[in-house]
């Protein structure tokens, strides 16, 4: 069985990962994307997801419920 080293911390490992996102191989505790900061991860979720922003209006919280 070939060994391969971790892509994220170099560590030697017998059962690679394989990352969904990057295709890159990881140990057991850089598996996640969130723990090997994948650098995919981001783009695919906003892709997914949509940038969601808050828009605000000019007039303020209270006059707009108030009317003044």
């Amino acid at each position: 069985m070939n060994k391969v080293n971790c892509t994220y911390c170099g560590n030697e490992t017998d059962l690679p990962f394989e990352c969904n996102y990057c295709h890159d191989e990881f140990c057991a505790e850089h598996r996640l994307p969130e723990e090997h900061r994948c650098v995919k991860l981001r783009s695919i979720r906003a892709t997914k997801f949509g940038e969601k922003k808050i828009i605000r209006d000019k007039k303020g919280f209270l006059s707009r419920i108030f009317g003044k």
